[in-house]
């Protein structure tokens, strides 16, 4: 485009130069209008080439619009498709953040309860070693234990046992007989009681004993260290009626759990009182109820029994 205006320019001087001329003679106008002709050949060849650059400059400015509008709708759908996976990513990136909120809100809510349940479970097991550790405790003062004790005295059961005789006349006479269905001597009892222990015997005793080196000291174990022995005092009760079926002594522990008691059953027994004893003839119109009274008895016993708490924590 300088250029351009450049050559315009010298056109403009040249016209002004032959307007000039044009008042001299003849002749020199003559020559002047020659070269003037051949200069304005020159300048309209230029012209032309000026205006053939001015169209391809055109040209070019036209194909750059035209890219740089294409640059710019691929831009615009560039952006816009960005934007879209941006709002996309950011949607799902909100309901990750929700998620792993809710998902720590739940884990909270859980390490909470698990430690609740933690706190009760740490809380039960120390009760239960405590409670393991007064079963299983060798050392224990008192025991709950249970057994079987024998008894030199059965339980009797009064009964009318139908009998005949013959009398002199030759006729025979029925009558009815007090029996006892329970007689005999031994009779064995469920028990269960507690043990209190007086002495214990498991402790050791030391030996002074002086050999080439000196003085020295021994452990002797009374029996075997590995059980605990012990003697106490049972009391008891037995039976089904357990407030009226008592038992007491001296009992011997051994072996960690069994004990091993004698001593004196006090027991409510319903006994014949009357005029009439066992196997005498009960006359008509009585009634047995009538001839039978509770007594109170005192006799020996012997009775094996087991610490139960203890037996069942052996295992655990």
């Amino acid at each position: 485009m300088k250029k351009l205006n450049q050559y315009i320019a010298l056109a403009f001087l040249l016209m002004i130069a032959s307007l000039s001329l044009a008042q001299q003679p003849d002749t020199l106008c003559l020559k002047s209008i020659d070269s003037l002709t051949l200069v304005n050949q020159d300048l309209e060849g230029q012209v032309k080439k000026l205006e053939q650059q001015v169209e391809r400059l055109q040209e070019k400015q036209q194909f750059y619009e035209e890219k740089e509008s294409f640059y710019k709708v691929e831009m615009m759908r560039d952006l816009r498709e960005t934007n879209e996976k941006l709002l996309d990513e950011k949607e799902r990136y909100q309901h990750l953040s929700d998620s792993l909120r809710n998902s720590l809100i739940e884990a909270e809510k859980t390490i909470i309860r698990s430690n609740e349940e933690l706190k009760y479970t740490q809380q039960r097991a120390k009760d239960a070693e405590a409670k393991i550790s007064a079963a299983t405790s060798k050392k224990k003062k008192v025991s709950a234990i249970q057994g079987i004790a024998m008894k030199t005295f059965r339980t009797p059961n009064w009964s009318l046992a139908p009998d005949k005789i013959v009398e002199q006349d030759g006729t025979q006479r029925t009558f009815y007989r007090i029996v006892n269905k329970n007689g005999g001597e031994v009779e064995f009892d469920y028990t269960a009681g507690a043990y209190v222990m007086l002495w214990d015997l498991t402790r050791k005793t030391k030996l002074v004993e002086t050999d080439s080196i000196g003085k020295k000291i021994i452990e002797i174990k009374k029996f075997d260290q590995d059980f605990s022995y012990s003697l106490g005092l049972y009391v008891g009760f037995g039976g089904s009626n357990l407030f009226k079926n008592f038992y007491v002594g001296p009992s011997f522990k051994f072996l960690d759990f069994f004990h091993l008691s004698a001593g004196f059953n006090v027991c409510e027994y319903e006994m014949l009182t009357g005029a009439y004893q066992e196997g005498d003839e009960l006359p008509a119109g009585f009634s047995l109820t009538d001839q039978i009274s509770k007594v109170w008895k005192a006799k020996p016993f012997v009775s094996l029994s087991f610490d139960l708490d203890f037996i069942s924590y052996i295992k655990k």
